[in-house]
């Protein structure tokens, strides 16, 4: 089961007794939801209230797994929970989701004939099944959800109704209970200052009044002061309503009723309208999730009505084409449908990430599963098992038909997401993706499909490969670049102008092409529904200065991340809360729309002390934004404005009116702070910063066609016997790499090839075939040999072979190829023993589990010893600090290395960090070939990026399977260029 299928809106749905004792939940459908299992699509169902029962309605007529009722609101610790139920199987399903965010899943076994009516009934203990949190299967409470579940699997036919009723906690801890409430329309936490329109929340609640008392509540701003309180008017009906008078100046406010319990909040700010800046989007990631449609036309409005004109979805390639010649696009209830058809209602322009293969178009593929006792703790597919579309014909054909069919709202396609990682492409090389990306181009461009194409879709700025996708010709056949950043906003300039040093450095012809920053944000700590206000300013200010620091680089897309509440087991990333309240964060990216849409980057202004400081502006008026990070030192309380700098008024994240007196900025709160210069001297204004020659690189840059080519070589070589990873392949100890590529004709003409292979100084092909051949439309033909590395190949980050056509008909697949690092390959440079990296006292600790560091006199090694606590992320990552200027011309490394137990091993890393702080500062993780329960040599190339002088600290360590596991480490060598 996936992690991620218990969340949405939260609200009360209790129907209260007398104090203490049981506790009866509504049978009313509005105060339950409906799940289908979107995870396993096809499931259809309805929910509804008939003879003061439950009636889950089940039809997995179009595939699916379960369905079922899931509750709004968190409940109150209680003894057992009770409930009868007429029309299930054998058995039924609860699920829950507990009070620190670990799922649970029970199988409840019900005795009698299905059609009477049978008593359950369920004890919050231990579980067998479970996931996310601690996942340790304990409960904690109190719980957020439960779910009564139905499963395929336990009904007679496709088609069922099961009933439920007479659901009840059983000796609840009322005392305990807290309300939790919702915004009458999402888009009603957006107000104008001013207004005196009550704020609604929507109750769900069988409470005819409450007491004055309950009634009470208070408004605190973004800072967390008080700044207003009241009652509020209760009206009964439709599980009631609470309405309460708004705050009337700019700017955030959390609302809170202290005897309810409730917490929401409101955005004050002015009114925008007119053509959206094209910069600012959202990661909605609505598609697979489960809220209702009604609730998401309602995060609609709401983006729209705060000027944001893209979103950011996911389709799942194999529920829309099931099979080769047919698609259903009615997949998930319709639900891929009816979400682009409300996009397209609201004026939203849609970008979407495609990243998997239908099953009739994969290649076997086989999971590892990470195990403690009965407990699954991960999933990863073993080495060398390619996750892309077998035939890249059909794939663009599927790519062409789903994109044209969600027109209009469809205006852009990723293809695939966060390649070179273990989960989503096994971490395989960078032709893989490039081919698919080229294929889905060529199909678009062939048939008029309007979509841009976007690629690379990286988990970071693709420093490390961003030369071989460009080597492959990739942005030949893209609209933009496309990755995704969750670093702090310092950071982010340096990464920019790396890709676009690259690109000079490349000779490539589309420099200046667009980046899309396709998913940004920074997640808070998953507690509570909602951030607590300090992690919820951290995350605020970073996503707005994230988004400023793009802007002045020449980013042409942003899309923040992510618009719904959305956790990621100790994580979250949600700018609205579990209630779809806003949180700071929301209101700080929509005020930072207001604040520069349509303006353009004109320099810094120098101002002592601050971090950033970037001016933009437009024909009416010029904006400083100050950048001071929150987190992990707090920020001076105030910074001095230059003599000669007048301002027409300061802004705080959330565009509160801050006070500037004596020239002194507020800056301790905000972490983010805007200046409207009424004067701003000239000598103060540096126009020549780096941000800005990447800006007018960007601005600069002139679209052309994409390359229309009609033949795209895909590679299909085996990588099971082979060291690979994002930035090649390494040949076998022998100096072979077995090659397998196909040639694909996308067009609806017959071409003919004559292939072509290009090999560096020391690598040749005695096999290479390079007889003509004539592909018809559509189709394809295979070619196979073997690379050989002799003599004369030397150690070397990579070397290029490149599979091509003399005819032209295609750009040439890029093969990165390499050595391992080693002695007796070393043509020039130098060895380096560290022998300090066997010295106990040069590592700190660094590990999920207790790890104990010492010094093998028998072996002549240092040994790593962890044993991991249960429940845990088994990770060991000792940290050996570097001398400065140490690794100045270093480009490997190499060392012995031992494991016990080798085949509980997950992964073995090298981190090169540019930081000695402790569990801090950016990485690349470098990936080393599986350790053996035997001293074997192991080596990696350092990172090309960044640049090996920089790095300050070294991690190495293993991901382990296992509770306990041993890593030994000798004969350390560093090879140096000269």
């Amino acid at each position: 089961m996936k992690k991620r299928i218990l969340f949405g809106a939260v609200v009360a749905v209790l129907v209260f007794p007398a104090i203490g004792g049981d506790l009866h939940l509504s049978n009313l459908p509005a105060l339950w939801r409906f799940t289908g299992g979107s995870e396993f699509p096809g499931a259809k169902g309805t929910l509804e209230n008939r003879d003061e029962a439950l009636c889950l309605a089940a039809d997995f007529s179009a595939g699916g797994r379960y369905v079922g009722a899931v509750s709004r609101g968190r409940l109150p610790q209680f003894r057992e929970l009770a409930f009868r139920v007429k029309g299930a199987g054998k058995q039924v399903t609860l699920r829950c989701l507990d009070g620190e965010g670990q799922t649970h899943q029970y199988t409840l076994p019900l005795a009698g004939n299905a059609g009477e009516w049978r008593q359950a009934v369920w004890k919050p203990e231990r579980s067998a099944s479970h996931w996310g949190g601690a996942n340790d299967g304990k409960v904690r409470g109190p719980l957020r959800e439960i779910a009564l579940l139905v499963h395929a699997a336990e009904l007679p036919g496709k088609k069922a109704e099961v009933r439920f009723r007479d659901i009840t906690l059983r000796e609840a801890e009322v005392r305990e209970w807290k309300f939790e409430a919702r915004p009458f329309r999402l888009e009603e936490s957006f107000i104008a200052p001013g207004g005196t329109e009550p704020f609604r929340l929507q109750l769900f609640s069988s409470r005819d009044d409450f007491t004055p008392e309950e009634l009470a509540y208070f408004w605190s701003d973004y800072a967390g002061k008080k700044v207003a309180s009241g009652r509020a008017e209760y009206r009964p009906g439709n599980g009631g309503s609470l309405l309460v008078a708004p705050p009337r100046e700019p700017g955030y406010y959390d609302l809170t009723f202290p005897e309810l319990g409730i917490r929401s909040a409101v955005v004050a700010d002015r009114p925008v309208s007119g053509e959206p800046d094209g910069f600012f989007a959202m990661d909605v990631a609505l598609s697979r999730g489960i809220a209702p449609l009604g609730e998401v036309e309602e995060m609609f409005r709401l983006l729209r009505k705060n000027n944001i004109g893209w979103i950011r979805d996911r389709l799942t390639f194999g529920a829309l084409q099931p099979e080769p010649d047919r698609f259903d696009f009615g997949a998930a209830a319709g639900r891929y449908r009816l979400l682009r058809e409300a996009a397209a209602r609201t004026g939203l322009r849609l970008l979407d990430v495609i990243h998997d293969a239908p099953n009739w178009n994969k290649y076997p593929a086989k999971l590892r599963e990470d195990r403690v006792g009965d407990k699954i703790a991960g999933r990863y597919y073993l080495r060398g098992n390619n996750l892309y579309p077998r035939d890249l014909i059909a794939a663009a054909r599927g790519f062409d038909a789903i994109t044209r069919r969600f027109l209009p709202a469809e205006k852009a396609v990723e293809v695939w997401n966060e390649p070179s990682s273990p989960t989503f492409d096994n971490s395989f090389p960078v032709e893989f993706v490039s081919a698919l990306t080229k294929a889905v181009s060529v199909r678009f461009s062939l048939t008029g499909n309007p979509a841009a194409v976007v690629g690379i879709v990286y988990s970071g700025p693709p420093l490390q490969n961003y030369d071989l996708y460009i080597a492959n010709g990739l942005l030949e056949y893209i609209d933009a670049v496309s990755y995704h950043d969750y670093q702090p906003a310092a950071t982010l300039e340096e990464g920019v102008a790396r890709l676009r040093e690259i690109e000079r450095e490349s000779s490539s012809p589309r420099i200046g092409i667009p980046y899309w920053i396709t998913e940004a944000g920074m997640p808070w700590a998953n507690r509570e529904l909602r951030a607590a206000p300090e992690d919820d300013r951290h995350s605020a200010s970073e996503i707005a200065a994230k988004a400023i620091e793009f802007r002045a680089c020449g980013v042409q897309r942003y899309f923040a991340f992510i618009c719904r509440y959305y956790s990621e087991l100790h994580k979250n990333f949600g700018m609205l809360d579990a209630n779809g309240a806003p949180m700071r964060s929301m209101a700080a990216y929509t005020h930072l729309v207001r604040v520069l849409a349509h303006k353009e980057y004109l320099g810094d202004l120098r101002l002592p002390g601050a971090v950033r400081c970037r001016v933009f502006g437009d024909d009416r008026e010029r904006v400083a934004c100050l950048y001071t990070p929150l987190r992990p030192v707090a920020p001076p309380a105030e910074l001095e404005l230059p003599e000669g700098v007048e301002l027409s008024r300061a802004e705080g994240a959330d565009g509160r009116r801050l006070a500037v007196e004596n020239k002194r900025i507020p800056t301790a709160v905000d972490g983010v702070v805007y200046l409207y210069l009424k004067t701003l001297p000239e000598r103060l204004l540096d126009r020549n910063t780096r941000a800005m020659a990447l800006c007018r690189l960007a601005r600069d840059y002139r679209p052309s066609p994409r390359c229309r080519k009609p033949v795209v070589v895909q590679p299909e070589y085996d990588l099971t016997e082979y060291f690979y990873s994002g930035t090649g392949i390494r040949f076998n100890p022998e100096g072979k790499f077995r090659c397998r590529v196909r040639y694909n004709n996308l067009s609806g003409r017959p071409v003919t090839v004559e292939p072509a292979l290009e090999l560096p100084p020391g690598v040749v092909a005695a096999d290479f075939s390079a007889a003509p051949f004539e592909l018809g439309p559509e189709e394809c033909r295979v070619l196979e040999f073997t690379l050989t590395a002799t003599d004369g190949f030397g150690v070397s980050r990579y070397a290029l072979a490149k599979v091509g056509d003399r005819n032209g008909n295609t750009t040439p697949l890029a093969i990165a190829l390499h050595r391992e690092p080693s002695p007796e390959y070393m043509k020039t440079g130098r060895l380096v023993e560290l022998n300090r990296m066997e010295e106990p006292s040069a590592w700190r600790k660094n590990s999920a589990g207790k790890l104990t560091i010492r010094r093998d006199e028998t072996e002549r090694a240092i040994e790593f010893q962890t044993s991991f606590p249960v429940g845990v992320d088994r990770w060991s990552y000792p940290e050996f600090l570097i001398p400065a200027g140490f690794l100045n011309d270093a480009f490997a490394i190499g060392f012995e290395v031992k494991v016990t137990p080798a085949d509980q091993i997950r992964q073995m890393v090298l981190m090169a960090v540019c930081s000695d702080a402790k569990e801090h500062g950016p990485y690349i993780s470098i990936t080393v070939p599986a350790p053996t329960g035997e001293w074997e040599y192991r080596s990696v190339f350092l990172p090309s990026h960044p640049r090996p002088e920089t790095i300050r600290m070294f991690r190495l360590g293993v991901n382990a399977f296992t509770q306990e596991v041993s890593v030994k480490i000798r004969n350390v060598k560093v090879f140096y260029s000269r």
